[in-house]
């Protein structure tokens, strides 16, 4: 009885707070011990310098005097955020993503704000979403779309946002956030994010529509204008899981799938003023088809790898660090290079049905690294040494082009370098990194 009445008490504690109305948090964000942890963050994030070239060295070498300036900025409610620096990412699909790069000073306001909005919004956010909240990752979002899946929902509405960040509308984000927080000076201060402008090859421009994609504060926004989207699904009783501005709704039947998108779309487009991209969502039946979520592709039969995107991705960055014409300590490269890139990807793709896959690229990997070896190697009495001091007996000593490819997968260079010295020099290997994840599939 009594842990029934404390846990009825704590949800009690949360619905209180999600209703709350919250007038005072300016001194909050301002205070001393908040902004020095959100510049321990900025640091953390690392990141380039904005419009002003300070970089977050140049800030934390007089770190006292400048987070007393933003302090003082805040108190007084003369801070306004500088214009973003502008600039742009490749994306696979070979066009260009614009990104946004606010100021050391700037970011480390935007996470003091952040710190201190994350928690009350974390009351009112519903477990459907999964993007850019504490203690839950892509990961999580997988495994629910899988069981949704193995709950017989299998018609999925494949859905993306075109453009999400630089659509949202700021007059209705701003009416949300107020639905919640009355403090004037912490809406300024939004406001004040929103609304920095651009600095972009020295010119300027007013933003009237868009989030500061790059900003620390963006990602929490960006969850606040989707929420009622997370709400209206959830108490319509529809399987959606959503990250970020990408989200996927499990059905039932065709005919269902069909009704929910037209109302999702309605939601979004007439009410929300986004726009649902028309080419990039689709209905899927995941028995017969295949769809892409977070760079996991959900195959017929539930299946689930990575998208062809991701895995032509991972090819041309391992070719990359491997390329064959660099003479390199191969040790080094694997240690500091490749080796952060393999347990970083194979992490996230590893939770899928990818062992075989893994296996193959160890190989495929281990055959670039003999490969950039003999290179490095360029004569061949190194070869010969290597062989020689592994146990080779043969009087007879081959003859070997060390830079061709075809040589990477002979038996002398096997024999030099084999499975066992990849170990020896600490390669990661992707297959040991699947069966970690899956201990119970040996």
């Amino acid at each position: 009885m009594g842990e029934q009445g404390q846990e009825n008490r704590s949800r009690e504690g949360v619905k209180n707070q999600a209703e709350r109305k919250w007038y005072s948090l300016i001194d909050k964000i301002w205070a001393k011990p908040n902004l020095e942890e959100a510049f321990r963050e900025v640091k953390r994030n690392r990141g380039a310098a904005g419009i002003d070239q300070v970089t977050i060295k140049a800030f934390e070498s007089k770190l006292e005097h400048h987070l007393e300036v933003l302090q003082q900025a805040l108190r007084s409610k003369t801070y306004r955020a500088k214009p973003v620096k502008r600039v742009y990412i490749p994306k696979a699909d070979g066009t260009q993503r614009p990104l946004g790069i606010p100021t050391v000073g700037d970011r480390v306001v935007q996470a003091a704000a952040r710190r201190i909005l994350e928690p009350i919004y974390e009351a009112h956010f519903i477990d459907c979403s999964y993007g850019f909240r504490p203690k839950r990752s892509a990961h999580m979002a997988l495994e629910k779309i899988r069981r949704d899946l193995n709950d017989g929902y299998r018609y999925v509405i494949d859905a993306e946002l075109k453009s999400y960040f630089d659509t949202i509308p700021h007059e209705k984000l701003l009416g949300m956030v107020r639905e919640t927080v009355v403090d004037g000076s912490v809406l300024s201060l939004l406001e004040s994010f929103l609304k920095a402008g651009i600095l972009e090859s020295g010119s300027y421009h007013l933003n009237d529509q868009r989030t500061p994609q790059g900003g620390v504060i963006s990602p929490l926004l960006a969850n606040i204008y989707l929420h009622p989207l997370d709400k209206t699904m959830t108490e319509r009783g529809h399987r959606i899981t959503r990250y970020a501005d990408d989200f996927v709704i499990c059905c039932r039947s065709q005919k269902g799938a069909e009704r929910v998108l037209k109302s999702v779309i309605q939601l979004l487009e007439r009410e929300m003023g986004l726009k649902v991209h028309p080419e990039k969502t689709k209905i899927v039946n995941s028995k017969r088809e295949t769809f892409v979520f977070l760079g996991h592709a959900f195959k017929p039969g539930k299946r689930m790898v990575p998208s062809k995107k991701a895995e032509t991705k991972f090819k041309e960055r391992v070719k990359t660090i491997t390329r064959r014409n660099q003479t390199v300590s191969v040790q080094r490269l694997v240690k500091k290079v490749l080796n952060p890139y393999l347990r970083g990807w194979g992490r996230y793709y590893g939770t899928g049905d990818i062992g075989s896959r893994f296996r193959e690229w160890d190989a495929w990997i281990r055959r670039r690294l003999r490969a950039v070896q003999l290179r490095s190697w360029k004569k061949l009495r190194k070869l010969h040494r290597e062989m020689r001091r592994r146990g080779w007996d043969n009087k007879e000593l081959p003859g070997l082009r060390m830079t061709a490819w075809r040589s990477s997968h002979s038996t002398y260079a096997q024999y030099a370098m084999p499975n066992k010295w990849f170990k020896e020099i600490g390669l990661s290997s992707l297959l040991d990194i699947y069966r970690e994840l899956h201990p119970q599939r040996g």
